[in-house]
């Protein structure tokens, strides 16, 4: 509005008619630019959030990833622990089950060499029994004869002292 009057006046119903929907079209195109940029810087803001959030969890799997290695890294030393341990014992075990088969062998040689002592005995004790079987019978009969010529002798003497 001019209120001095020293500019010429403007005609609503020109500008209404003609230039009224060029700028409306004008400030249309523009409110569109407009969101098409804010869109753009929040999405860049996005992405510097999503970048944020990216670092601080590659930080904690890269933390994450720390602590399972450490954790496998004392596994791996607990199990080389136990393997070393279980070698020990499997050559232990070893030593001792060649030392128990030598003592089998040995106690197998020994009971052999008894068994065949033991059967040399029974053997000799058999001659011994049947030579004793001899003997009694003899002497049974050497008893018998003895006291056939005891009684033959009594009763000579008895024959002569009536």
């Amino acid at each position: 509005m001019n209120i001095s009057g020293d500019a010429p006046g403007v005609d609503y119903v020109t500008y209404f008619t003609k230039q009224f929907p060029k700028d409306l079209a004008a400030m249309a195109s523009l409110r569109d630019e407009l969101a098409t940029r804010q869109g753009a810087l929040s999405a860049a803001e996005a992405a510097v959030e999503d970048r944020a959030a990216a670092a601080k969890e590659l930080v904690d799997a890269k933390a994450e990833a720390q602590a399972i290695r450490d954790e496998v890294a004392e596994e791996l030393a607990k199990t080389k622990a136990l393997q070393s341990s279980v070698k020990a014992r499997e050559t232990d075990v070893t030593a001792r089950e060649k030392a128990f088969d030598k003592k089998i062998a040995e106690t197998e040689t020994d009971f052999a060499v008894r068994l065949k002592a033991c059967d040399t005995l029974e053997a000799g004790q058999a001659k011994l029994t049947a030579d004793l079987a001899a003997r009694s019978e003899k002497l049974d009969a050497g008893e018998a004869d003895l006291k056939a010529r005891v009684k033959a002798f009594q009763d000579k003497v008895a024959a002569l002292s009536a």
